[in-house]
């Protein structure tokens, strides 16, 4: 098969490394990735550093390039790009893809699939989600701590009867966790109600998630971001558990009190280029064609959007 990774970061750079170790000698592994780390990856391998025993793997592909034009079709592309290069990405994988091509996209949001269809009508496209921590260390190394590292998967809309074998088989063989659930929003809205309600009052405050939850008045402007998404998500008639809100706060406490929100460092990294959008933007969008109220969600979006 040919394998497409388009996306190498910290979490592209984690399940790459996983399946070129078990399947790179069998299969065509493609990277797409871009600048020191495509050159280092090209020149001395990626490195996937891990927790816990700090084991490592040191893999190479059978390409490493940001062209998709040195690619051929492939078989499964895993797209791991952050969401404002979702547009683009799109493009460029239509590009690499057939309506036989497996897609599989790990990326936040609750409307990826919609994004994704709305520009590619060929292959098949599986909603998904992971929670996993990891990070590029340096230009060819990625360090994975934290996260239960599992795949959550479901069916693509478009062809319901449509059963991954080949795609699954691969992430069992590759020790990748991963549930096939049905229906997968489920899972989706889930994560993304406590990484968007944390993710804007991290970055918007400039707090972690302990300090966060230590403020009485950042802590109940969380919850109330969470009922707001926990609202959408019953017009849309996605049947969140009933304690979700209260169990999605929980969370945080499982977390070091100095823990940052991913969002929230690329806030103060990149600046204006972030997923604000992702969260913020979908949300009040979500709400108004839903004829539901987002308060909360707008007073925090508009005080980021004016740092």
């Amino acid at each position: 098969m040919k394998i497409c990774f388009f996306g190498v970061g910290g979490v592209g750079g984690y399940f790459g490394a996983l399946v070129t170790k078990k399947f790179g000698e069998k299969h065509d592994i493609f990277f797409v990735a871009r600048g020191p780390h495509e050159d280092t990856i090209n020149s001395q391998g990626l490195t996937l550093k891990k927790s816990g025993g700090e084991e490592l793997i040191n893999v190479s592909p059978k390409l490493c390039t940001n062209n998709v034009g040195d690619l051929p079709i492939c078989d499964i592309i895993v797209l791991l790009v952050k969401a404002y290069d979702l547009e683009s990405a799109i493009a460029e994988i239509a590009k690499i893809s057939n309506e036989e091509t497996v897609i599989l996209p790990l990326l936040n949001g609750v409307d990826i699939y919609e994004k994704i269809r709305s520009q590619l009508d060929t292959g098949v496209v599986f909603p998904s989600c992971i929670y996993v921590g990891t990070h590029i260390e340096s230009p060819g190394v990625i360090y994975q701590k934290g996260g239960s590292c599992k795949i959550s998967l479901g069916k693509d809309p478009m062809y319901p009867e449509f059963y991954p074998r080949a795609l699954l088989s691969l992430l069992n063989d590759s020790s990748i966790n991963f549930n096939w659930e049905n229906p997968v929003q489920i899972s989706i809205w889930s994560k993304y109600m406590f990484i968007a309600a944390f993710g804007l009052v991290t970055a918007a405050y400039g707090k972690t998630l302990g300090e966060v939850l230590d403020s009485p008045e950042l802590s109940e402007l969380t919850k109330s971001i969470m009922n707001e998404v926990e609202e959408i998500a019953k017009k849309l008639d996605i049947n969140l558990d009933n304690d979700i809100v209260e169990t999605s706060l929980s969370k945080a406490k499982g977390f070091p009190y100095e823990a940052k929100t991913s969002f929230q460092r690329d806030v103060e990294l990149k600046g204006e280029i972030n997923e604000g959008d992702l969260f913020g933007g979908t949300l009040i969008r979500y709400g108004k064609e839903l004829n539901v109220t987002t308060p909360n969600t707008e007073i925090v979006y508009t005080r980021l959007l004016n740092k």
